[in-house]
This record gives structure tokens, sequence and C-alpha cells, in this order.
């Protein structure tokens, strides 16, 4: 079976089959406009559901299949504050975000 390596340094690392299943949940579930810009307001710190709902031009309920598919990818992160719901980016997809919103030099 073909197991995909990245380059790190001199260090050649091989990508198994669970890793690949984990970043094509990943990059699925950014495959959406909707769910990207919930990422890209999320890169600036928690965010309230309330907040991403008066932001978003989408109602409650396709906030909450966003947020729930961004969750089960490993990209968010829901916390409680008192009765509402926050979420974060879990600290894995930083690099990430990094690399979609840095400016194109070219």
């Amino acid at each position: 079976m073909y197991h995909p390596t990245l380059m790190k340094g001199n260090e050649q690392i091989v990508i198994d089959n669970e890793k690949q299943r984990e970043w094509i949940k990943v990059f699925s579930a950014l495959a959406s406009d909707a769910r990207l810009q919930i990422v890209m307001m999320l890169a600036g710190g928690s965010v309230e559901c309330q907040e991403i709902l008066g932001r978003l031009d989408l109602s409650q309920p396709a906030i909450s299949y966003h947020l729930g598919k961004l969750e089960r990818a490993g990209i968010l992160i829901k916390e409680k504050n008192g009765s509402r719901n926050c979420y974060r980016l879990d600290n894995r997809i930083n690099g990430l975000i990094e690399m979609i919103s840095k400016e194109d030099t070219k």
C-alpha cells in the first residue's frame, strides 16, 4: 500500500493510513465557504456561538451543522461559558491557518 511522505529538513516522514484519514477529514471540513469563514473568524481566538450567528448570513441550524462538522474533524473545540457555547481552534490547526492566511508574495 502507498504511504505518502513528507520531507522535514533532511528527515523523511511517512504518513500512515490513520494520519491520511485525519487529514482528509480536516480538508473535507474546510472545503466549504461557511466553514472556512468560521475557521478564519476563530483564528483571532475564542468566539461565542451567538457572535458567529450574528456575523454569518446563515440560519442557526446551518451554523450548528457547520460547527459540528468542524468539531468532528478536530478543527474546533467547544467550551461552555456559563450557558453559552464558545468555540476555539484546536492548537494543531494553527500552522494550517497561518499557511492559508499568508499573503501571496509572487
